[in-house]
């Protein structure tokens, strides 16, 4: 069984918050701004969608460091 590094699960989860924090000041500073009238998002659909997203990226990030378990033939 193969354990899991602190380290890098740590380093990688806050690279994934710094990348949402910047897509999310990034969004708030073109709404500001007026961006584009056609390219208005709700903030709750928004937050919905990054969250999902992020929910779909975990779940495939455990998939692959959880072990897949031994069955006998």
């Amino acid at each position: 069984m193969s354990k899991i590094d602190l380290m890098k699960a740590g380093i990688g989860l806050a690279v994934v918050i710094g990348i949402t924090l910047t897509v999310v000041a990034g969004y708030a500073l073109f709404a500001t701004v007026g961006g584009v009238s056609g390219l208005t998002v709700a903030p709750e659909l928004f937050v919905s969608i990054l969250f999902g997203g992020l929910l779909v990226v975990s779940a495939a990030a455990v998939r692959k460091a959880v072990p897949k378990p031994r069955t006998r033939v």
